[in-house]
């Protein structure tokens, strides 16, 4: 059979969102070392707040391994491996539930804060605290259309048979 193009797409992909997790995750964690004297709000709330420093200190490792499987999923993918089409779904779902409760807790332990923040405050202050709380729901929003096209793709009859071993010939 045919590679799929979805399949050669859907591995760089893989491989593209891999790498820009990774340097997610390393502004993450540039962020935590922050002094508390900083003038981002975004830091001192996330040191005043225990769930919120416990939430990014627990998402940094999980997303570091979610990162390692995305890679190895994507370059699996270009292989034509059945493991990265399990693996690709896997990451989807995992993605998905890991998205979903990431904005649930962020509007809870930062966005919350910083609106009210922002209602305490004119000017430009306010405006910043105030987009950054939308801009990071709609983002987080945003991050959960590419799992879901995944594993859309990832179902398809069409995408699975690429996967099997081709028949045996017939003597």
């Amino acid at each position: 059979m045919k590679r799929p193009t979805s399949v050669t797409v859907f591995g760089i992909l893989n491989i593209v969102f891999a790498v820009i997790g990774l340097f997610g995750l390393v502004a993450s964690i540039v962020m935590m070392k922050m002094p508390a004297s900083s003038n981002n709000p975004v830091v001192r709330i996330m040191q005043e707040n225990q769930a919120l420093a416990t939430w990014v200190k627990i998402s940094i490792p999980l997303g570091l391994l979610s990162c390692g499987a995305l890679l190895a999923a994507g370059i699996g993918l270009l292989f034509l491996k059945p493991w990265a089409r399990v693996l690709s779904i896997a990451y989807g779902f995992y993605s998905i539930a890991f998205g979903i409760l990431g904005i649930v807790l962020n509007f809870l332990f930062l966005f919350r804060p910083l609106l009210e923040e922002a209602r305490q405050q004119n000017g430009p202050e306010a405006a910043g605290a105030i987009g950054g709380a939308i801009g990071g729901t709609f983002g987080g929003c945003f991050g959960l259309i590419y799992p879901v096209v995944l594993l859309i793709f990832m179902c398809r009859p069409a995408i699975a048979s690429a996967f099997r071993p081709p028949p045996l010939p017939q003597v």
